[in-house]
């Protein structure tokens, strides 16, 4: 017999409440719905999401809207973004990041505090969310990697999952206080692949990986906004 949804919340999300959970729910389809409106949003390959087990998502960043970009298509694995921690210094805003799972890192230098609290959600069989380029894109083109996220590939247990998003930069630009109204939005789902196999690999070219899986994803998902798709 079919578990009821509230008994599978735990299976979802290891180790989060109920109440946790129904609250990220809520803001996925509420941003979601916004997100189809605005944006006519389309995700590409939505059913490559591995459904249970550790979950690092490896994604480009165009603009402040990538996050939400990425919750909504997740759908039952929600996840925890890494953010830089200026954006929780103003405590309504701070409150309402970390009530949705977001961990706070500093932009400068290494954060092994972040590191840490990401592993620890890793190794409690949830999703994280790391945007390797550590800032938004200045013109929309991606930027190179850092290291922060291999380190995380290297000493984590989990599935690596890369994602491209286009459109959010035409959307929301850097040095833009307010998004614009109108437009298309995409995100394009990768190939799952163990953290282990790319462990093995010379740091360089585990990290020249990641950068090329994500660049494969932000084409597709580029080519869906110009083919109309």
């Amino acid at each position: 017999m079919r578990r009821p949804r509230w008994m599978q919340f735990s299976r979802r999300v290891p180790g989060r409440s109920v109440v946790a959970i129904l609250w990220f729910d809520l803001g996925r389809k509420v941003v979601s719905t916004v997100l189809w409106l605005l944006y006519r949003y389309r995700v590409l390959e939505r059913s490559a999401i591995p459904a249970e087990g550790p979950l690092l998502l490896i994604c480009n960043h165009e603009s402040f809207l990538d996050p939400m970009v990425v919750g909504s298509a997740m759908k039952d694995r929600q996840f925890s973004p890494v953010a830089r921690e200026s954006l929780f210094r103003f405590r309504p805003f701070g409150w309402l990041l970390r009530s949705y799972g977001c961990i706070p890192i500093r932009r400068e230098g290494g954060d092994a505090a972040a590191m840490r609290a990401a592993l620890a959600e890793l190794e409690a069989g949830r999703c994280v969310v790391v945007f390797p380029e550590g800032t938004r894109s200045a013109d929309g083109s991606m930027q190179p990697f850092r290291r922060g996220a291999l380190l995380l590939v290297r000493r984590a247990t989990a599935t690596v999952l890369p994602l491209g998003i286009a459109g959010t930069f035409a959307a929301w630009p850097k040095g833009r206080s307010l998004p614009r109204m109108g437009g298309r939005v995409a995100l394009a789902v990768g190939t799952p692949r163990p953290s282990s196999e790319l462990a093995k690999l010379p740091p360089e070219e585990a990290l020249a990986w990641l950068e090329s899986a994500v660049a494969a994803e932000v084409d597709r998902a580029r080519a869906c906004l110009t083919s109309g798709g």
